[in-house]
């Protein structure tokens, strides 16, 4: 959905999304060249599988009434019914006229079909950002090879399949169990007023992924299980994206649907940990929150238009890697992050 087609109207310099406030708090020179000087970017190749992820599962699988999961409702029903010792259903004249296991491997079948064709639709949404939008190196910001879209497209053909299987079969291919309540709807905008402590009125504005029928709200995340990066209920109650969408819809539990993306030594994939970390947001997230949008609004000058603001760079070292050993441009700052080149280039080099 654009602007035009919101409610809200345009986006205005005192709109602030969830990103753009974890990018103020990641790095302040970052957000510089992100919203102020809007410096050319990249993205790269995990950020475009994750956008594509999105697409499919939010837009076409998961949404409320969808002929995918009005058919995983009905596998459930019969699991359930052939779990509690129901093997056949007879006629008025008590002769079996349904046998359950046999249903229900006929709609696993038709559900694994239709996974399928919703994995080409992964794929072609994923080879039309690769063409599009020239995905980059995360260490180097050199041009990605048709080898490494290659392995991108198959990884997310694994992880893809691994998610929505894991929907549909409330656990995922290790056996962990997933307990999702029902959709109400995918891709919620929210939008809400707040006045920050110092008397700053902003508007919160964002996406939510995930309204469930529970009265729960909830974000997809297709991310890293490398130790320093893995979601956990520690990293997820450092973020302000929680407190955000609570305040945008007065929903106060909490749902990550985390699809931890496992790779071989060779980084091909390996069938995802599909998981959830879910909590409730408390009124000292909401402290938090606002003091952070106060600090935001002053150090950066966001209400002159970030005239006088103040913006400094927050490099993180994380040691190097045999392939960049020496290499103090791509080390200085380890990073999520477009702008490294150009950060190192007109604050760090010698």
């Amino acid at each position: 959905m654009g602007w035009t087609d919101s409610p809200h109207g345009k986006w205005e310099i005192t709109d602030i999304s969830p990103s753009k406030l974890k990018t103020w708090k990641d790095c302040s020179m970052k957000f510089y060249y992100n919203y102020v000087r809007k410096a050319p970017k990249t993205s790269g190749l995990a950020a475009l599988q994750g956008s594509a992820l999105h697409m499919v599962a939010l837009d076409e699988y998961i949404t409320k009434d969808s002929p995918y999961m009005q058919l995983n409702k009905e596998i459930r029903e019969l699991r359930t019914r052939i779990d509690a010792g129901e093997k056949v259903v007879n006629d008025e004249d008590g002769i079996p006229s349904l046998d359950l296991e046999a249903e229900v491997t006929n709609k696993i079948k038709e559900s694994d079909d239709n996974i399928n064709d919703l994995i080409e639709l992964l794929v072609m949404d994923l080879e039309a950002r690769m063409e599009t939008e020239d995905p980059r190196d995360y260490k180097h910001k050199l041009p990605v090879d048709a080898a490494d879209k290659l392995q991108a497209i198959e990884q997310l053909k694994t992880w893809g399949k691994g998610l929505l299987e894991a929907i549909r079969d409330g656990a995922d291919s290790y056996g962990n169990a997933l307990v999702l309540p029902e959709t109400e709807e995918t891709e919620v905008e929210g939008c809400v007023e707040v006045t920050t402590p110092r008397g700053h009125k902003l508007r919160l504005r964002g996406f939510i992924d995930l309204v469930f029928e529970d009265g729960s709200i909830g974000d997809l995340k297709l991310a890293s299980d490398y130790f320093k990066a893995i979601w956990t209920l520690a990293r997820a109650l450092g973020e302000h994206q929680p407190a955000m969408y609570a305040k945008m819809t007065g929903l106060t539990t909490f749902r990550y649907l985390i699809v931890d993306k496992k790779k071989a030594r060779d980084h091909s994939a390996y069938p995802p940990v599909v998981r959830t970390i879910d909590f409730e947001v408390t009124e000292d997230d909401f402290k938090r929150l606002l003091q952070d949008l106060d600090e935001l609004v002053m150090v950066s000058d966001l209400l002159n238009n970030y005239e006088n603001g103040l913006f400094s760079p927050n490099p993180e070292y994380n040691g190097q890697t045999k392939a960049t050993a020496g290499d103090t441009k791509a080390n200085f700052c380890g990073k999520m992050c477009d702008f490294k080149t150009i950060c190192y280039n007109e604050n760090f080099k010698r």
